[in-house]
């Protein structure tokens, strides 16, 4: 009984490992494909896009920064700069992000603040936001993408590869 019960484990590891090779990267990692760089000459800042995801919707008139969308225009990523011309910190621009004054439908899944940035993310009216905002040199610097709940699985990934690339 022990043998055919270690049999039974090697063939579920067998098929597993199998799957594993056959089915090659997860549907996410195909999906991000290749990245390319936007760069803002006016804030100093750049930031990695999937270019076969989000298409560049063409630098504001004012030179801020640019919106991208996904093709079926569910998924937007927002990137942008500005003066802090009202001399806020850091903590007060994340206190109005997580307020439920400013922001009643809103529900914070994450909240980190450091020396020269946040993140904040959550959901808002089935929707997953995600934020990056950075503070250099009296100038904010803000990344944001919002994707449908239903599509978490696909651009959490996604998400984290344009947090990581985010300079500024």
């Amino acid at each position: 009984m022990k043998r055919q019960t270690a049999n039974n484990r090697f063939r579920v590891l067998l098929l597993v490992a199998i799957a594993v090779v056959v089915g090659g990267p997860s549907s996410a990692a195909r999906q991000q494909g290749s990245y390319r760089t936007y760069h803002n000459a006016r804030f100093e800042y750049s930031i990695a896009y999937p270019v076969n995801i989000l298409i560049p919707q063409g630098e504001s008139a004012n030179g801020d920064g640019q919106r991208f969308l996904s093709k079926d225009g569910r998924t937007e990523m927002l990137v942008y700069g500005s003066y802090n011309s009202l001399d806020q910190t850091l903590r007060a621009v994340l206190e109005q992000e997580t307020s439920s004054t400013e922001h009643p439908n809103r529900v914070i899944t994450y909240q980190v603040l450091r020396a020269n940035w946040f993140v904040v993310s959550g959901l808002e009216n089935g929707r997953v936001f995600y934020q990056k905002t950075m503070l250099r040199n009296e100038t904010f610097k803000t990344f944001r993408i919002e994707y449908d709940e239903s599509r978490k699985r696909t651009f959490d990934p996604i998400t984290a590869t344009i947090a990581r690339s985010f300079k500024g």
